[in-house]
């Protein structure tokens, strides 16, 4: 496979890293992610406007931008600074906002594209149900909202 076709090609989604940032600092604990979900910029809403005597035509102006909310999932663990800001917002209903950078990994581990959420809010905070049943993980699905998503990519 030539250089040029390598560069076409996509990479797989299961090597990923997150990292945390509380006041600027990183969660040296907050980076394995069973799952991430929600990267995108979202959906422009828009208003229709119909023009006076035409029946064909509709004329759009934006609106708003509404955001999927970032939902990452883990196995339980020990308590981090990611679960300490979702108790203190969940438990004590104060806000406390934190930016997150995640990043997709080639096969040698290298950044292959970067996404830097911005201003999230914990939102949603919960665990999957205790199963005598099951000898699978227990996990914690956490939902953050955000003000901004940027996306850089470039293909290593």
């Amino acid at each position: 496979m030539s250089a040029l076709e390598k560069l076409f090609e996509p990479e797989v989604s299961h090597r990923f890293l997150a990292t945390f940032f509380f006041k600027g600092l990183p969660s040296p604990m907050d980076f394995r992610f069973q799952r991430i979900s929600g990267l995108g910029k979202g959906e422009l809403g828009v208003i229709v406007q119909r023009q006076g005597g035409v029946n064909t035509d509709n004329l759009y102006f934006p609106e708003h931008i509404s955001r999927p909310p970032l939902v990452l999932e883990r196995g339980v663990i020990v308590p981090t600074p990611l679960t300490l800001a979702f108790e203190y917002v969940l438990g004590g209903f104060d806000t406390t906002y934190l930016d997150v950078v995640i990043m997709l990994l080639n096969h040698q581990s290298l950044p292959v594209c970067t996404w830097t959420v911005t201003d999230a809010l914990p939102v949603k905070w919960q665990t999957g149900d205790l199963d005598a049943n099951s000898n699978a993980p227990l996990i914690n699905h956490i939902e953050l909202v955000y003000r901004d998503i940027q996306w850089l990519g470039a293909k290593a």
